[in-house]
C-alpha cells in the first residue's frame, strides 16, 4: 500500500505555486518548533508523562545534537495512556497559547490522524489543509505508541486492517476539502495527479460519514487494549508493521540534549532509527533530502525572536 505520508508530502515537491521557506525562515521556524517543545516537555514533566523524540527529530538529536539542518518540522511520541492523560490536561495547562488537534477529544478538530500542537497566532498552511478546517498556525506533532498483539497472525491482521483504514480516512479528508490549489498542481505532476484520482476514488466510500467521526474510529480501531511486550506506531512513516517493535527498545527511556534541551529517546535508539532509516549516520545526498513547501507561512507575532 501507498505510503500515506509519503504521499501527502509528495504533492508539495516539484511545484512553483507553493511556498519554499528562506534558510532565514527555516531557522526561525526551528526556534519556534523549539519553543512549542519546551512548553509541551515541561507539562509532561510536571505531569509524569513521558515525550519520546521520534522519527526525524530522534535521528537529529543522534546525528545532530538537534535538528536536521534542512528541516523545519518536530516529531514526538507517547505510549496511549500518556498520551489520553495530555489531552485531558492540556485545556488547562496550554491552551492559551495553543490549540490542539486531535481525534478522539471533543471540540478538537482533528487534522490528522495523530495528535498536533499548534501555536496560535501564527500560519503554516500545507497544500492538504489548505481549505480545510481548524488552525493552520506552526505546530509540532505528537504520536501515539499503541501496545501491539503478541501473535503473529493477529497482529499482521490488526496491521493490515489498521494501515487500510488509515489510508481510507485521509482519502476521504483530501477528497472534502481538496482546494483550488490541489487540483491546479496535480495538472503538472503525472504521479501527483494519479494519487489524486486514487484518493478520490477511495475517498468516495466514506464521503456519507463525518471525517471527524472517521478519524475517531480509526484512533479507538488502532490502539492496543492490553501490555504484550511489543509496541507499535500507526501513524508513523512505516505504519503499522514498519514501525513494529519490543517494548523494551523505547523503554527506559534515554535521556539525550536536542538543541541543547533535555529529551528523551527510545532506549535501544540505533535499533529504533536503523529499523526506520537503515545507515543512518550516512547523510542522504542532497536531491533526496525531505523539504516541505507551504500554501502560506507568517509568523505573526513570533516574528522576531524575543522572550518567549
Amino acid at each position: 500500500m501507498l505510503s500515506s505520508q509519503k504521499q501527502l508530502k509528495n504533492l508539495s515537491y516539484g511545484s512553483d505555486q507553493l511556498y519554499a521557506p528562506t534558510d532565514q525562515e527555516i531557522t526561525r521556524m526551528k526556534e519556534i518548533l523549539l519553543m512549542i517543545y519546551k512548553d509541551v516537555f515541561a507539562v509532561c514533566k510536571e505531569n509524569n508523562l513521558t515525550l519520546f523524540l521520534g522519527g526525524g527529530s530522534a535521528l537529529g538529536a543522534v546525528r545532530h545534537a538537534g535538528f536536521i539542518p534542512w528541516d523545519d518540522d518536530m516529531d514526538l511520541m507517547m505510549m496511549r495512556d500518556d498520551y489520553e492523560t495530555f489531552k485531558r490536561i492540556f485545556d488547562r495547562t496550554l491552551s492559551l497559547k495553543y490549540s490542539l488537534q486531535v481525534p478522539g477529544a471533543p471540540g478538537k478538530t482533528p487534522t490528522n490522524l495523530f495528535m498536533k500542537v499548534v501555536l496560535k497566532g501564527t500560519s503554516c498552511v500545507e497544500l492538504v489543509q489548505a481549505e480545510a478546517p481548524g488552525d493552520h498556525g506552526l505546530w509540532i506533532d505528537i504520536f501515539p505508541i499503541e501496545h501491539a498483539p503478541r501473535n503473529k497472525v493477529i497482529r499482521r491482521v490488526k496491521g493490515f486492517m489498521t494501515d487500510a483504514l488509515a489510508y481510507a480516512c485521509v482519502s476521504g479528508y483530501m477528497r472534502k476539502f481538496e482546494s483550488g490549489k490541489m487540483r491546479e498542481y496535480t495538472k503538472g505532476s503525472w504521479g501527483a495527479g494519479l494519487n489524486r484520482l486514487i484518493r478520490k476514488t477511495i475517498g468516495v466510500v466514506s464521503a456519507f460519514v463525518p471525517y471527524e467521526k472517521m478519524y475517531d474510529f480509526f484512533d479507538r480501531f488502532s490502539r492496543g487494549k492490553k501490555e504484550t511486550g511489543f509496541v507499535t506506531i500507526p501513524t508513523g512513516i512505516r505504519h503499522y508493521m514498519g514501525e513494529l517493535h519490543k517494548k523494551d527498545v523505547f523503554f527506559p527511556a534515554k535521556e539525550i540534549l536536542f538543541e541543547g534541551e533535555k529529551a528523551y529517546v527510545p532506549n535501544r535508539v540505533h535499533e529504533y532509527l536503523t529499523q526506520l532509516y537503515g545507515d543512518y549516520m550516512t547523510l542522504p545526498p542532497e536531491e533526496k533530502r525531505e523539504r516541505h513547501l507551504y500554501v502560506d507561512l507568517d509568523f505573526g507575532a513570533y516574528r522576531e525572536n524575543t522572550h518567549e
